[in-house]
Parts: structure tokens; C-alpha cells; sequence
């Protein structure tokens, strides 16, 4: 099932990137050009010129999780935006950029009256779609279980500014901040004899979907070693380029 859900188009596209830059293989740029040709197909027509989380081979919206329903998707469509910059980036092919305008001006009519987007809109009406916490559809967001993110910040400024660099022939890639020494050093220092980063539960601490976990309780975070990772790996990086 093709799916664009959690960032996956993004991610792809900046491992494609980090391996073609670190390994020179011609496939990750033809994988990664595959990538925008897919985005290109699967974006829906006018009045809603944006992209739906999951579709079937038909490349209509479609169920995912019992949470998830055929419908636009405020945070994937950004994601996939994100992508196509990337692809003309490092592709150089116009027609990577040729969506994101009308997709722009869809999430900009779709801001929700706090400024943020919603995670669905329905098709055909547009509405904000939601889910009760018992898992019925509705517009309404007074009841919507707490384990989803059905709002997120949005992000079209950014997008746009991105856009305007590309066309003008001036987009770079994003550079990672490096760390400090000092965080760096910290991040080590936190290591466990174990080599593990090791997270402690604090009081009414659970993970989204899971009980709570009692006070004290040791557990490993994917969040804590994706982000250390992330940053040693950014600190490198840094060090290599000086």
C-alpha cells in the first residue's frame, strides 16, 4: 500500500540524498527521482491539490489504521512538498516544482482559525475531519482520543521561501547546526555501561498508547537515541569539514 505517513517521503529522500553524497551509487539519484514521480502521481486534482496519507494502486485515498481515513493530509502534504523541493535540488528538473504552487494555495485555505492545519481533510467538502475517541468520524475535535496528533504547526512560510530559492536557482541543501563540544560531551558522558542511553519515568509518564509507567521505571527512548545520534553524527560531520 503506498503510504506517505510519519515523514516517510522526507526520510527517504534525505537517506537517498546522505547515500549518493557518501557511496556515489547512480541508483539512490534514479531512487530518489522515482520518489518525485511518485509524489507527482499520487497529488490530487483541484479544489484539493494536496496528497492523501495512504492510497491503494489506483492511487485513491484509502483506510490505513482504524484512525487513519481516506482523506487530504495536512502534515503529509507539507512532507511531500518538502520532497519535491528536494528532488529538483538535486535533480535540477523543473517539473518537481510545477505542484507545489497550487498545493501551497490549497493549505493556506485550509489553515484552521488557530493557524495550525489539521492532520484530514475530508474530500470534496474540505471540512477538518476528526475521530472520537471510540473511533466514529466527525468535524468536531472536542472528543479526539490523545495518543494522535490530529493538528500540527504549520509550516507554508517556510515552504514557500524554499520554493521562491529553487526557482531562482538558489536553493542549498540545509545544514544541520553542529553541537557543542560541551552537549557532545554530555551526550558521552550518559552513556551507560552498557553503551545505552537509558531514560528514567517520571511521575504519570507513559508512552503514547501504553500505561503509565511507574516512578523510577528504567526504559530505553527511541526519541533519546535518535536524537543523540543525530547529533554526534552532525558533530562529525563538522569536525570533518573543517
Amino acid at each position: 500500500m503506498p503510504t506517505l505517513n510519519d515523514a516517510l517521503c522526507p526520510d527517504i529522500a534525505r537517506t537517498l540524498e546522505d547515500s549518493w553524497t557518501i557511496y556515489k551509487d547512480v541508483r539512490c539519484c534514479t531512487a530518489l527521482a522515482r520518489l518525485g514521480d511518485f509524489l507527482l502521481l499520487a497529488q490530487l486534482p483541484e479544489p484539493q491539490p494536496g496528497w492523501a496519507q495512504q492510497y491503494d494502486f489506483k492511487m485513491r485515498p484509502i483506510w490505513a489504521r482504524k484512525f487513519e481515513s481516506p482523506a487530504l493530509a495536512g502534515r503529509e502534504s507539507e512532507g511531500a512538498i518538502e520532497t519535491l523541493l528536494q528532488v529538483h535540488r538535486d535533480t535540477g528538473d523543473a517539473k518537481y516544482l510545477e505542484p507545489i504552487p497550487r498545493a501551497l494555495d490549497w493549505l493556506k485555505r485550509s489553515h484552521l482559525p488557530d493557524g495550525r492545519l489539521a492532520r484530514y481533510y475530508e474530500l470534496r467538502t474540505n471540512k477538518p475531519l476528526f475521530m472520537t475517541a471510540d473511533c466514529q468520524l466527525t468535524h468536531d475535535d472536542g472528543n479526539v482520543p490523545a495518543h494522535y496528533g490530529w493538528k500540527h504547526e504549520a509550516h507554508i512560510e517556510q515552504l514557500e521561501k524554499s520554493l521562491a530559492a529553487a526557482e531562482s536557482g538558489k536553493a542549498k541543501a540545509p545544514q544541520p547546526k553542529a553541537p557543542t563540544e560541551a552537549h557532545v560531551r554530555q551526550i558521552l558522558r550518559d552513556l551507560d555501561s552498557e553503551g545505552r542511553w537509558v531514560s528514567t519515568a517520571t511521575e504519570g509518564m507513559k508512552l503514547v498508547g501504553q500505561p503509565k509507567f511507574a516512578t523510577g521505571f528504567k526504559f530505553l527512548a527511541r526519541e533519546v537515541f535518535n536524537r543523540n545520534l543525530e547529533a554526534l553524527s552532525d558533530y562529525v560531520a563538522a569536525m570533518a569539514g573543517k
